[in-house]
């Protein structure tokens, strides 16, 4: 027996039509935020415009899969620009330098204009600088595949009203007229034209209501035995019984993603009931405090929702999701249509 991920396909093709009216780049880094790139590559890619990634290494890795736009969403390299001639590969320019070394790399048919409408992390801050990366868009001759921001609070709508305004002011000096790319959770609800979603964490079931979680994480009882009353479970002194008890042991750890400050503070789901997890969890497993009516081999739910182990942990979803890129077993994935 293994541990393994359920992606759930019928829950993914709900979270798409969510965004069905527009254009949709696909995010995939990151493992595909933990689903497994692989797999949602290939599941999705009949309904998506193209795929986004967050460097070379990933970009290389998706093409393998799909013939379909890959773009790289940070700033690349000079020394990887060959790389993304070689792969086909579409690359964000922000300033006059990366433009030119681009067209330089013979990029010229596959840039996209990033503008910084208030993230600060990547993008053309100035009307100056947009003026002046105009300016050689014009004397190469180079037409965009897109002009893109990334909205970096949603969740605000006064906040994001500004930056929609900052990212209009800059785009105004680009003379040519191209798509436009939107990035951030959240993002689609607003009444903005644009014509391309850079669709991350919505696709896979998080950050905005009427969505849902498209990957399970599941495992098996491997042991179960019985302690008496007083006795340490685990490393340390974490949990100790109060009364004899019965353990069961299931062997997902942190070595796989289940992050070890939740030990203690979590339940999980075995033949239809919640039981809870004890002790501190180790590299290899964890410990749950089960009954009678649990038994070795039984299927347990590790995790169906990351929102609670991300409130737990007063984190994201994101952190969790990602966490489990790496664990061992493998995917399993379901429809309930026929």
């Amino acid at each position: 027996m293994v541990n393994y991920k359920i992606i759930d396909c019928d829950s993914l093709i709900h979270n798409f039509n969510k965004f069905k009216n527009k254009k949709i780049c696909a995010m995939v880094k990151a493992n595909a935020y933990g689903h497994g790139q692989k797999t949602i590559v290939k599941l999705i890619e009949n309904s998506v415009d193209g795929f986004g990634v967050v460097n070379v290494g990933e970009g290389i890795e998706v093409r393998k899969l799909t013939s379909k736009p890959i773009l790289i969403c940070a700033r690349v390299h000079r020394e990887d620009l060959k790389k993304c001639s070689k792969h086909k590969l579409e690359i964000f320019v922000d300033d006059e330098e990366s433009l030119l070394q681009s067209v330089r790399a013979n990029l010229a048919d596959s840039l996209h204009l990033k503008i910084n409408c208030g993230m600060n992390r990547f993008g053309v801050k100035s009307e100056i600088a947009a003026e002046m990366i105009d300016k050689i868009l014009v004397e190469n001759d180079i037409k965009l595949r897109s002009i893109c921001t990334h909205f970096p609070c949603t969740e605000s709508s006064k906040r994001t009203l500004e930056n929609y305004q900052n990212f209009m002011r800059l785009r105004s000096k680009i003379s040519q007229e191209a798509p436009i790319c939107f990035g951030g959770s959240g993002i689609a609800k607003y009444p903005f034209q644009f014509d391309v979603l850079r669709l991350g964490i919505g696709m896979y079931g998080y950050g905005d209501s009427g969505l849902l979680p498209v990957m399970k994480i599941c495992s098996y009882v491997s042991k179960t035995f019985y302690v008496d009353k007083g006795e340490f479970v685990g490393y340390g002194t974490k949990f100790r019984t109060k009364k004899p008890s019965k353990i069961a042991v299931v062997p997902v750890g942190y070595g796989d993603g289940l992050r070890r400050n939740l030990s203690g503070n979590f339940d999980v789901v075995i033949g239809g009931k919640k039981y809870h997890s004890v002790g501190n969890i180790c590299m290899d497993a964890f410990f749950v405090l089960v009954d009678e009516n649990v038994s070795e081999g039984d299927k347990v739910e590790v995790l169906t929702d990351a929102n609670i182990f991300a409130e737990k942990l007063r984190t994201i979803p994101y952190e969790i999701l990602t966490g489990f890129s790496n664990l061992r077993g493998k995917t399993i994935v379901e429809t309930k249509k026929t």
